[in-house]
């Protein structure tokens, strides 16, 4: 009996440690996760109010201002178009038409991300074969290329400091949700309510203890450039 009960004993490790194993593949990644090297949506969650950020994603691209961390809106379409202000390029259409609110920093630099098969002298890989490129003349060349039909002109950034933005993660304000590129180009429309859902299951399955807020208001313009200023 006592070979047959340690046979039992192995028996019941090796289930608990097969359930276990199969428990981790299936259940989903930590949309409040804090890894903001991988290519990232951040996407901002219900309980965030800021007005400069609620209901927004932003694609975080590499800075050109380290250590500050940058990342780009791609959901808040203006009402002036592409050709306003690059009225020599060629006539875009659907989402592409119009320039994107990035964010309340340097609002009048403007950005282009865009989808190309290869690497362009004048832009930085995002992921994949999604690139981001800034200056007048190098998004110029951008809007001419006829084979780059996948792209969105952006003015201005947002911007933080490295701990700055992981507290704001852990308080609550931002999912960080792996970044797809059907999803940058796509539907600008809905694509806010598309991934909060995906993130608060992703919550509700993680059960994550409730956490502090940050005091997003009082997060205005002038308050948000002299908070991530390294100076």
């Amino acid at each position: 009996m006592r070979g047959f009960d340690i046979w039992l004993r192995g028996r019941l490790v090796a289930t608990v440690i097969i359930a276990a194993l199969i428990a981790s593949l299936a259940t989903p990644p930590d949309a409040r996760c804090t890894d903001l090297t991988t290519p990232s949506f951040l996407v901002a969650t219900r309980a965030l109010e800021d007005p400069l950020f609620e209901h927004s994603v932003i694609l975080m691209v590499p800075s050109t201002e380290p250590p500050l961390l940058a990342g780009l809106i791609i959901n808040s379409p203006a009402k002036q178009q592409v050709r306003d202000i690059f009225p020599q390029v060629r006539a875009l259409k659907g989402p592409a038409e119009s320039i994107y609110l990035g964010g309340p920093v340097e609002p009048e630099d403007v950005s282009i991300v865009f989808r190309a098969p290869s690497a362009q002298s004048s832009a930085t890989r995002v992921f994949d074969d999604v690139y981001v490129a800034t200056g007048r003349d190098a998004i110029a060349a951008v809007l001419k290329d006829p084979r780059i039909t996948d792209l969105r002109v952006v003015s201005g950034k947002a911007q933080w400091l490295h701990d700055q933005l992981l507290a704001e993660v852990m308080a609550g304000a931002w999912y960080v949700i792996p970044a797809k590129a059907d999803l940058v180009f796509g539907d600008p429309k809905d694509l806010w309510s598309i991934l909060v859902k995906g993130g608060d299951l992703q919550e509700a399955d993680a059960a994550s203890p409730p956490l502090m807020n940050l005091p997003y208001r009082l997060l205005d313009g002038t308050n948000w450039q002299r908070r991530i200023s390294p100076n």
